[in-house]
């Protein structure tokens, strides 16, 4: 019952990450790293997702202020002096 569990759950998280292999349009679609990723990383989704949770939740970018720009027309950054 475990592992038709373990192997139910990796398939879906397989149709979920393939359905967003399909839709980006950055990555190469004839890489071969790209699909041994794809494949190998429903297999280890116990591990697999919660550290891409915790990478996304970490890198977060703060806001950039907006530049302005000085009476010559450079740009500057608020808060910079």
């Amino acid at each position: 019952m475990i592992i038709f569990g373990y192997f139910s759950i990796a398939f879906i998280v397989f149709c979920v990450w393939f359905k967003s292999f399909l839709n980006d349009s950055a990555t190469s679609k004839n890489d071969l790293k790209s699909w041994i990723i794809l494949l190998m990383g429903p297999l280890f989704w116990p591990v697999v997702l919660p550290l891409s949770f915790l990478q996304l939740n970490v890198t977060k970018k703060a806001p950039v202020p907006e530049a302005k720009k000085d009476r010559e027309g450079e740009e500057i950054l608020e808060g910079t002096e």
